[in-house]
């Protein structure tokens, strides 16, 4: 037995020698023991490392041979970010494969606020197809952080896909003391925030009277499940529908289809599918499906749409196809493009561009067309050359006149871009540009020569304590026929922190343009001329703001903006926000909200909006909140909908929650 009072490296060879010099095993420990002959290692107080996992325990006990330790007392296990305590370990270095015992650690997520916590009998971590899985048996689920949670899931099974999703199998929840329902399958997303539904939904509304939604969610496998959902209303009759997710990794899909009766109309079907899949390391596919219809009409209408994205060595492939049908106008469509790009040289970059569009008005016409570009692409630094060249053929020949594939051939044209400098030692840049092009105008059959120059300036400054910012840009035409014009627009923005908790911005735009063009492709916005303020107040616990304007053309002034807000806490809040017609001395409508505790336990929200004009208040919406420390419940009445509805919510999941009514 070797006895050492600091943390021991002398073994660390041994398991190099083990597993590979390159995937080699770190032990430290205060006690290590080493069985000659047998090829086992025992440490106490000890700790292992193996690439991004380690494991730390009052005892470990390694088996060189079989590549694999029991560890027991304290175990602490740690894989990145993720960490877990246990009772037991079983780790398997050369098939990265570990169980635990008595287990207990944490879920966070995208959708989560703050963590979940969970405790398990036994837990199985290990990889499947590339992709990592935790399996853990006899479950206890909460995110409440006292020990004696108030409320928790109990689940026969877990499996966690780290940074996925968590999959609940045969779960009983309970609070307020007793299990409130169970559910033989439930997934809970970590990557989004949409979840599967959870419990029946029931309400009453002045349209449909009473209404009722049942949800059974369902597991084919752990890639395949869904949810099958039925709707009642008194006044609207029922509806049935499917909803299927397919989710492993390098494929995902969503498959929908419902089915409504409505009580005093014919019935109606409709479905849609939404599918992408990694074909291999360099082609992905994307697939949408949509229908709907009226069973026993003839409105069916159908819509598609495919997209291949494929990149392997210097050349990159896009195809999209798009189709929808009507029955009820007769029509089809269906559009193709693709884009091929391949790099010549590494400063040199050819891609060709097809357009395809099928329109046809069945008995009525066809019309066919196909739209072409060629674009070679060079860099030499501080520049970027392209030369392009495009057009248009009508496949059908007749010239259809409700043709809405105008296009404007390019033959062809030539660019000069320049990358963005500084001038001199300022903080001004420059960026200058060249454009020159023979275009024929396919709409107006004007054919013509166009140059155009043009300037973009940029920077800013300090002036008068504040910070100053603007930007010119200036574009010069000239065109075959004589024409030319010049288009210049510029803005300054003005911005100083008056105090610690005042700001103010004063920005000021203006374009204007003189000349003519013979194209209509390059017409131009209209003229303008604008000033703006804005005015922030932040000091805690208030907030303030203000903004207008002035229309220089228009000779008046923009609605003036403001908005108050008094803020204690999150659950202490004020909000008054509304609009000003300066020109007509007129308030527009004023929304106002409140959010207020009344004791320790209970708040109340209240908002609406109230019209200055006519003295009226409506869109009130009150709703009383009662505090259980890790969840809520709240009671909402809606003015607009005339109705009320109870909503019971866990604090961690914001955006899920039990509805009642409404």
């Amino acid at each position: 037995m070797l006895r050492q009072g600091t943390l021991l490296f002398f073994f660390i060879f041994l398991f190099a020698f083990s597993v590979g010099a390159q995937e080699a095993i770190e032990l430290t420990g205060e006690r290590l023991r080493y069985f000659l002959g047998e090829e086992e290692v025992v440490v106490y107080e000890g700790k292992v490392t193996y690439k991004d996992v380690s494991l730390s325990a009052d005892y470990i006990h390694i088996f060189l041979d079989k590549k694999q330790l029991e560890a027991e007392g304290k175990v602490v296990v740690e894989r990145g970010k993720e960490g877990a305590q246990a009772e037991k370990a079983y780790y398997n270095w050369e098939t990265d494969w570990l169980s635990l015992e008595k287990v207990r650690s944490d879920i966070t997520g995208k959708s989560i606020e703050g963590k979940f916590y969970f405790q398990g009998e036994e837990v199985k971590e290990e990889e499947v197809e590339g992709e990592r899985k935790m399996e853990v048996e006899g479950a206890h689920l909460t995110s409440c952080d006292l020990e004696e949670p108030h409320y928790y899931i109990e689940a026969k099974r877990l499996v966690i896909y780290p940074d996925e999703k968590v999959e609940i199998y045969d779960l009983s929840y309970w609070d307020f003391g007793r299990r409130l329902f169970s559910l033989p399958f439930y997934v809970f997303f970590l990557n989004r925030t949409q979840q599967l539904p959870f419990l029946p939904v029931v309400g009453h509304s002045a349209e449909l009277g009473f209404y009722f939604s049942y949800y059974y969610n369902y597991f084919v496998n752990d890639y395949s499940f869904g949810t099958i959902t039925l709707d009642w209303w008194q006044h609207g009759g029922w509806g049935l529908g499917v909803t299927h997710y397919l989710e492993r990794k390098g494929e995902e899909g969503k498959f929908t289809i419902y089915y409504r009766d409505p009580a005093s109309s014919s019935s109606t079907l409709r479905g849609s599918v939404n599918y992408s899949k990694e074909i291999d390391e360099f082609t992905d596919l994307n697939l949408n499906l949509n229908y709907s219809g009226t069973l026993g009409e003839t409105d069916d209408s159908y819509s598609g749409f495919l997209s291949v994205l494929r990149e392997k060595g210097k050349s990159t492939n896009k195809l999209n196809l798009s189709y929808s049908a009507n029955e009820s106008s007769d029509t089809e469509n269906l559009y193709a493009t693709w884009n091929y790009q391949y790099k010549l040289r590494d400063d040199l970059t050819g891609e060709l561009d097809l357009n395809y569009k099928n329109y046809e008005q069945r008995g009525e016409f066809t019309d066919l067309d196909l739209a072409y570009g060629v674009t070679f692409k060079k860099t030499s630094a501080p520049y970027t050359y392209y030369l392009r060249y495009s057009g248009h053929t009508d496949l059908e020949g007749d010239s259809y006149t409700g043709d809405s594939n105008k296009v404007v051939f390019k033959i062809p044209e030539l660019e000069v871009a320049r990358s963005r400098e500084k001038i001199g030692n300022s903080d001004f840049t420059y960026k200058p540009g060249l454009l020159l092009g023979h275009y024929f105008e396919e709409e107006t059959g004007v054919i013509d020569e166009r140059l155009r120059l043009t300037l973009n300036l940029e920077g800013q400054s300090e002036v008068g304590g504040g910070n100053l910012t603007s930007s010119v840009n200036f574009q010069q035409d000239f065109y075959g026929n004589g024409f030319a014009r010049y288009i210049w627009q510029g803005s300054i923005k003005w911005a100083d922190e008056i105090s610690s908790d005042l700001f103010l911005t004063l920005s000021y735009q203006r374009s204007a343009y003189d000349g003519a063009t013979p194209f209509k492709f390059d017409y131009v916005r209209p003229r303008t001329n604008y000033l703006s303020l804005g005015l922030d107040y932040d000091r805690s616990p208030w907030e303030i703001s203000l903004d207008t304007g002035y229309d220089f053309r228009e000779e008046e002034f923009v609605d003036a903006l403001f908005s108050i807000e008094y803020n204690l806490n999150d659950n202490k809040k004020v909000e008054l926000s509304g609009s000003y017609d300066i020109d007509n001395e007129e308030w527009g409508s004023i929304l106002f909200g409140i959010s207020w505790p009344m004791n320790k336990e209970w708040g109340i929200d209240f908002s609406g909006r109230w019209d200055p004009q006519n003295g009226e208040i409506d869109g009130i919406r009150v709703g009383l909140t009662d505090d259980l420390h890790c969840r809520e419940i709240s009671l909402f009445y809606d003015q607009s909908q005339d109705t009320f509805w109870l909503e019971y919510g866990i604090k961690a999941l914001p955006g899920e929650k039990i509805k009642l009514g409404g």
